[in-house]
């Protein structure tokens, strides 16, 4: 059975461990508690991640590849809040499920201009981008790309979202 009072006592302890330690210091410690719960948790657990803003997060991602089992928005939401990048999203596009589906929603975040109405405050308050800044035929040419391997609607909409977002963001 799910308990909403466990996930909220962890997210609580989290923001204690942010509060209290470096950078590094609360990754491993969060990470860690992160590792040792039950998958059940895992997708609300990671938000606690948010905080860090590091790479590290990305690479913990790739690594807890086999646990992630329902790819919600909280893991592009996670990618985009930890220094995403072009380099990497391709290289999550190029290993399929899940990370490709992370980092389309990553880069639907990090793309997104304007107000961001129906993100989170957070999004709204620290505006992700792509630190590397492609050109956007790049991303709309490897997007295209990718489409020929994945096209459910899911994949489609998300495409269609960061192309729009990348040539609004010309104008």
């Amino acid at each position: 059975m799910y308990n909403q009072e466990k996930v909220d006592d962890f997210i609580q302890r989290s923001e204690e461990v942010i509060q209290n330690h470096d950078k590094d210091g609360a990754f491993h410690i969060i990470s860690a508690e992160i590792e040792a719960c039950e998958d059940k948790y895992l997708n609300e657990y990671i938000t606690a991640l948010n905080f860090i803003r590091s790479e590290k997060v990305l690479d913990w991602i790739e690594k807890n590849t086999l646990r992630i089992i329902d790819v919600g928005l909280s893991w592009g939401h996670l990618a985009a809040s930890s220094q995403f990048n072009w380099d990497r999203a391709t290289k999550w596009l190029e290993k399929g499920r899940p990370l490709s589906l992370i980092a389309l929603d990553a880069l639907v975040f990090c793309t997104t201009i304007g107000e961001r109405l129906n993100q989170s405050p957070w999004m709204r308050q620290i505006q992700p981008k792509l630190i590397d800044n492609p050109r956007p035929e790049i991303v709309a040419a490897r997007l295209q790309r990718y489409l020929g391997a994945d096209s459910v609607p899911r994949t489609k909409d998300a495409v269609r979202k960061i192309i729009e977002n990348i040539y609004d963001a010309r104008h």
